[in-house]
């Protein structure tokens, strides 16, 4: 069965989460400092989570955890440092996790870059992939023994887009070495990737407690748009100019966060995993998005790359 059709493209994140109990739960959510990020957090420590919130600064991190318990948000938040861009620092988390915690029961995938000027991780990946692909792939491999441990329902939730439909994978050179880089094409790449690792770990988990979702959490106007508009008063400027013209199709950050809460929480999906949602609904993405061949060969590339990156870690 569905998610509710009383779920659409209005619903907010503390509407989606209504009626869930996350009492005695860990939920972990990347990026959970800025945007989307902030109003999952909310959600989710409001259902009663204890909600590990991941920030690349710290001090940005708790600023949104006194925010949010500002506000009368009960539920625990703690925050840790962590950079998707760079394979130390997710493995320097990892551990500091797995010293403490157990699962997480929810594995929100948020954070990510988009359409931003050509660089490079830490370890030479392509910033966009390297971010929105790699380092969560390498992070779930690193929890997701914890998690079949829990022995109790799991899930794991990642923030694709709808512009993976603008996407396509080029295995021989996801890092834009020899073809011509666009910030929307590597963008569109690495969320197309976001959907087909999405579906290869749902596949690979079949039998297991854990699930995996993926999803487009609409056009929102957040901080993640940062490059789209420029820097400085021109970059303000025209960002609040789109804010007013693209009212009537802007989501605010609370509805965007509704379908990541919808897939963590809604009992409806639980023989449903693998699938992409949108507006809170299971929607079909693209045909490239439904290529398990592709995925399984994105899966595939993606360990090894990962591997002779951890090689020159320890080298």
């Amino acid at each position: 069965m569905a998610p509710s059709k009383k779920l659409n493209w209005h619903t907010t994140a503390l509407h989606a989460v209504q009626g869930a109990n996350l009492a005695g739960k860990t939920s972990l959510v990347t990026g959970g400092n800025s945007g989307l990020g902030v109003e999952t957090v909310k959600a989710l420590a409001t259902a009663g989570s204890r909600v590990v919130l991941t920030s690349r600064s710290v001090e940005a991190g708790n600023k949104v955890a006194e925010q949010l318990r500002a506000e009368g948000v009960k539920g625990q938040i703690k925050v840790m440092q962590l950079d998707l861009a760079d394979l130390a620092s997710v493995k320097k988390f990892s551990k500091a996790y797995l010293a403490e915690e157990r699962g997480p029961d929810l594995l929100i995938l948020n954070a990510g870059v988009m359409a931003c000027p050509q660089s490079y991780t830490k370890d030479g990946f392509e910033m966009q992939i390297g971010t929105n692909h790699f380092g969560h792939f390498a992070l779930t491999q690193q929890l997701l023994p914890s998690m079949k441990a829990l022995r109790r329902p799991a899930r794991i939730v990642v923030v694709s887009s709808r512009a993976h439909e603008m996407g396509s994978i080029d295995i021989q050179d996801l890092h834009y070495r020899h073809r011509r880089y666009t910030a929307w094409g590597a963008y569109g790449q690495s969320k197309l990737a976001n959907i087909l690792f999405a579906k290869q770990l749902a596949k690979n988990l079949e039998g297991t407690n854990v699930k995996a979702f993926s999803l487009h959490p609409g056009v929102i106007n957040t901080p993640l748009t940062r490059h789209v508009y420029g820097t400085g008063f021109a970059g303000w400027a025209v960002q609040n100019l789109v804010s007013i013209v693209g009212y009537p199709w802007l989501k605010s950050p609370a509805q965007g966060a509704a379908t990541s809460i919808t897939a963590a929480v809604s009992p409806d999906l639980e023989s449903h995993s693998g699938v992409y949602l949108h507006d809170s609904q299971i929607k079909v993405p693209t045909k490239a998005a439904q290529d398990m061949d592709m995925a399984a060969e994105l899966w595939k590339e993606t360990e090894r790359e990962l591997a002779e990156a951890e090689k020159k870690l320890t080298s």
